[in-house]
């Protein structure tokens, strides 16, 4: 529920103060791309509604996975 992300939200940020993520440049940053999210958001919408579902959920979890093995990558290299 919208309740449970948030909470879970809030109990990042102090990790996330601790490991000095929010500094000048992140903060401008998300703040730059902050009004992208809800014009992202729709595009989603409808791309949904003019793809069929069985192309596009594969090819949502395989764009997922991609991300997920560079940033995966990316932790590994930085060890």
């Amino acid at each position: 529920s919208v309740y449970f992300f948030a909470a879970v939200n809030v109990a990042k940020l102090v990790p996330y103060f601790a490991l000095g993520q929010f500094d000048a440049s992140n903060l401008a940053t998300s703040a730059a791309l902050a009004p992208l999210a809800p014009l992202a958001t729709l595009a989603g919408v409808r791309l949904i509604h003019h793809i069929r579902r069985e192309v596009f959920y594969p090819l949502m979890y395989v764009l997922v996975a991609l991300v997920g093995a560079k940033l995966v990558y990316d932790g590994l290299i930085a060890l």
